[in-house]
């Protein structure tokens, strides 16, 4: 007598003992999540800055403590900000990328220090 099953002993184990089993669809998901990061690209590049960087864009962001989810929450994680926050902070972002591209691409600050003396 054969059986149809459709379902592996891991997952039957997980419903019974009510064990939430994450989404995993790829290769890339199953490592991000067993190092404790998000499957979102945007969310671990956020986690993952410097923490200048973070504060640099969250002063550009102008995000304040009604932006946090709790007062608790430190801010430097991309899920401790209420959706309005979350959209501070990729304006923000935005904002980042206009003026980065208003630039040579490899400038370097030496160049700055290049001024054209005609008017003077």
């Amino acid at each position: 007598m054969y059986v149809l099953e459709t379902e592996s002993a891991a997952e039957k184990f997980c419903k019974e003992h009510q064990v939430a089993v994450p989404q995993i669809s790829s290769i890339d998901d199953s490592l991000h999540y067993l190092n404790g990061e998000s499957r979102f690209r945007v969310e671990r590049s956020f986690d993952r800055l410097q923490q200048g960087f973070s504060e640099l864009l969250l002063t550009i962001a102008e995000v304040d403590l009604s932006d946090l989810k709790s007062r608790h929450y430190t801010g430097f994680k991309l899920h401790h900000y209420t959706k309005q926050g979350q959209r501070k902070i990729a304006r923000a972002f935005r904002k980042v990328r206009l003026l980065s591209q208003a630039f040579p691409e490899s400038i370097t600050e030496r160049e700055f220090l290049q001024i054209d003396r005609r008017g003077e």
